[in-house]
């Protein structure tokens, strides 16, 4: 049984990565399956086990962010980059895409900052900041426009954690 696992496509798979089998126990194990397989594939296993976190897939790679780490699969050789720059700390359950050739990392509990990877030149940057602290949601592009939807964020004013099913777009020349 898995839950919380970090879901993507990239060379005609759909990968599924890490998550977890129970509320305490995380998940280390990879598996991917093609268009007409009848059966998933264990990959490389993570670094480390991880769940509740964001991914994407960018030019054969794919990128999982959660609270243990940042992690980038090479599809193409089957390895894991053991030397991958960090960000820093990241909050639970960040919302994570690909857009204009960087991996953006978005909030997290208790965040609403922005962090950009570019594989490139292996450096992190500072993005747009969220007009909420965000988390447990999800990122796409669409028509070349980055979208974040859904997910939750804490409400001081309600001492809670709110669902959110609010839909943002980052507008057009905003400082990225």
């Amino acid at each position: 049984m898995r839950t919380d696992p970090f879901v993507m496509t990239s060379g005609g798979r759909i990968w599924a990565v890490g998550g977890a089998c129970d509320p305490s126990t995380k998940l280390i194990s990879v598996e991917s399956i093609g268009a007409g397989e009848t059966a998933w594939r264990f990959e490389p296993d993570l670094p480390q086990p991880t769940r509740q976190g964001g991914c994407c897939a960018l030019d054969g790679w794919l990128y999982v962010a959660s609270i243990d780490g940042f992690f980038a699969f090479d599809t193409a050789t089957g390895r894991w980059d053991e030397e991958v720059p960090q960000p820093g700390e990241i909050g639970q359950a960040p919302l994570v895409t690909a857009y204009q050739g960087e991996v953006w990392m978005m909030g997290g509990f208790h965040y609403g900052n922005t962090r950009c990877y570019h594989p490139k030149t292996r450096v992190w940057r500072a993005g747009a900041k969220l007009p909420t602290e965000q988390s447990w949601g999800a990122a796409a592009v669409l028509d070349g426009q980055l979208y974040i939807t859904g997910g939750a964020h804490r409400s001081q004013i309600h001492d809670a954690v709110i669902y959110d099913d609010r839909t943002w777009r980052l507008r057009q020349g905003v400082k990225a």
